[in-house]
C-alpha cells in the first residue's frame, strides 16, 4: 500500500510538467493567432466569418500538438 503510494507521488510531477508544456504550446501562439484575425478582417481579403474559420482551424492544429505533447 505504502509503496504504490510512493509510486503514484513519483509519476506526478512528470504528469504536470507535461500538462505545462502543453499549456505552453497553446499560450505561446494565442497572440499570433488574434493577432491573424485583426489582419484579416482589417485587410477585408475575407468576410469575418471566413477570418473566424480560419482561427478556429489554426486553434485546432495547436490543440492537436498540445495533446501530441501531452499524451
Amino acid at each position: 500500500m505504502i509503496l504504490a503510494g510512493c509510486s503514484l507521488l513519483a509519476t506526478l510531477p512528470a504528469q504536470a510538467a507535461d500538462r505545462q508544456d502543453a499549456r505552453d504550446v497553446r499560450q505561446e501562439v494565442r497572440p499570433e493567432i488574434r493577432e491573424a484575425k485583426i489582419d484579416c478582417r482589417q485587410a477585408n481579403n475575407k468576410d469575418n466569418y471566413e477570418c473566424r474559420q480560419d482561427k478556429r482551424e489554426v486553434k485546432q492544429d495547436v490543440r492537436e500538438k498540445s495533446r501530441d505533447v501531452k499524451y
